[in-house]
């Protein structure tokens, strides 16, 4: 018999199915499931309790299933201006009753944000209604002020149960001095583990500026106008692991016009793009705090999957050239810690005709996670990436905005680049509205060229403060970092949401 490769152990050993458990339930000796009786819901002061009770895979008769309420609880999680949420059931002689216990968060906010460095900020301030009406639909208006693009303005509005059904629709209009933004998509996610199929329609209109860079100097400009529009549809098979066939066809036409005094800009494409995809899944998850987040519960997803993607560009179907294309991404998940977690990534995608494979991109990363008690949290990143022969003069650049704090935003660039970022997360006071929080970090980086330059590590160490507040909309934390760049002999100050990585 011939030897099994090793990598396929791997892949049976993370997707071969394993039973679930649940910290909660029914005796499983075989007893009949008891019946639930009733379900209460208590805490909600805004939120209609009709939007709440739309999200149940239960109802009132059914057999009790604990997989099931776990479901249940997860998805009402989900959505932004709820916070704690427990579903828990009572066993009373004739059935069982089930209690909702939810939170309505501050969901109607005048909010400002602020990201960047002192000379380089960018600011805005952003009205918005994550409950607009109750009814679980979002309206946001954003004025901003972006450091190199200058002024904007957005507005976005999602349905996300249009007529109390299973459909999502989502329009975004933007103005800027430099971008304008057209967008509608109307979509039938998985809205559960057993929904048995997911498809879409997606239409839009933009423009940007694209800027490329050499040492922090500008080098070329121009404008970057796509329209366009997409369809899909994927079908759901599996219980404990989920294989998933996925078709989709994609329609653009993009233009680009060099911006004075600067002379290049790609060459003008127009795509037809047929695809075939497939995933496999493994649905776990698991409840932590302070992973990702300050303060709320946590759903973290600690099943793998892998995803492949195969398509082609014909000119006979109005493409404006005949290509292959391809990505593949393998997110294999571990926990290295009893409570700790680690997420991996690994992705190639590129193209292929007959002059062999071009616009290559390759990432390797890995994330982790390590909960030290009461003492906070270490979390460390390690990521590669890669540019070959990219379509556009495409390149990655290393900085504040791409990873390394203690260096401008556009610092380094090249088609190389590898970052290790190492923070320490203590936890100073939790309150009910507040959690103080800080970071202390060492991270280094390195971007380079092969052939015409190698690469050279750039270091930073420094310290931050961190604001949770869990009592509002998507529990945002608020963050203000001070770094120290040993290679420039500079400190750089930066502001921003969520945390670093």
């Amino acid at each position: 018999m011939g030897r099994i490769p090793f990598f396929l152990f791997l892949l049976i050993g993370f997707f071969t199915p394993t039973p679930p458990s649940f910290s909660r339930g029914v005796d499983s000796d075989h007893l009949p499931s008891p019946v639930i009786r009733n379900i209460h819901i208590h805490g909600n002061t805004r939120t209609r309790t009709g939007i709440i009770r739309r999200e149940f895979l239960f109802s009132a008769g059914d057999s009790l299933d604990v997989a099931l309420l776990a479901e249940t609880e997860r998805n009402l999680r989900r959505l932004l201006f709820l916070g704690q949420v427990v579903v828990r059931p009572l066993q009373h002689q004739d059935g069982v009753d089930i209690h909702v216990q939810v939170q309505d968060l501050y969901a109607r906010a005048l909010s400002p944000q602020i990201s960047g460095k002192p000379g380089e900020l960018s600011y805005a301030l952003v009205a918005l209604d994550y409950n607009f009406l109750g009814r679980a639909q979002v309206a946001r208006l954003t004025l901003d002020h972006r450091a190199i693009e200058g002024n904007g303005a957005t507005l976005d509005y999602q349905i996300p149960r249009l007529f109390n059904g299973n459909h999502n629709l989502t329009t975004r209009l933007g103005w800027g001095e430099e971008t304008h933004r057209a967008e509608w998509s109307i979509s039938h996610p998985f809205h559960t583990l057993s929904s048995p199929h997911s498809y879409g329609l997606s239409l839009y209109s933009q423009k940007d500026v694209q800027r490329l860079y050499s040492d922090q100097l500008l080098t070329e400009r121009y404008a970057d106008r796509l329209d366009g529009g997409s369809f899909w549809y994927t079908h759901s098979l599996g219980q404990s692991t989920k294989f998933r066939p996925t078709f989709r066809l994609s329609i653009s036409d993009r233009r680009f016009t060099p911006s004075s005094p600067f002379i290049y800009a790609p060459q003008d494409r127009r795509r037809v793009l047929p695809s075939v995809g497939f995933t496999v899944w493994r649905p776990r998850y698991e409840k932590a705090r302070f992973i990702r987040t300050l303060g709320p519960i946590e759903d973290i997803q600690t099943g793998s999957w892998l995803s492949t993607r195969w398509g082609l560009s014909l000119r006979n179907l109005g493409s404006d050239r005949n290509f292959h294309f391809f990505s593949a991404q393998f997110s294999p998940r571990f926990k290295p810690h009893p409570a700790g977690y680690s997420f991996a990534t690994l992705f190639l995608s590129g193209r292929r005709d007959p002059s062999g494979f071009y616009h290559i991109f390759s990432l390797a990363e890995i994330l982790t996670y390590i909960p030290l008690s009461s003492l906070g949290t270490l979390a460390l990143r390690l990521r590669a990436d890669a540019l070959h022969r990219p379509e556009d003069s495409s390149q990655l650049l290393l900085g504040l905005d791409n990873g390394l704090r203690g260096y401008p935003p556009r610092r380094f660039d090249g088609s190389r680049r590898f970052l290790g970022n190492l923070e320490y997360r203590p936890i100073f006071k939790t309150h009910p509205l507040y959690i103080l929080a800080g970071a202390l970090f060492a991270e280094g980086g390195a971007v380079w060229n092969p052939p015409h330059t190698s690469p050279a590590l750039n270091l930073a160490i420094g310290l931050g403060g961190r604001v949770g507040l869990p009592q509002v909309y998507d529990t945002p934390v608020l963050r203000a970092d001070l770094a120290w760049g040993l290679r420039d002999r500079a400190l750089q100050l930066s502001f921003g949401v969520g945390q670093f990585f």
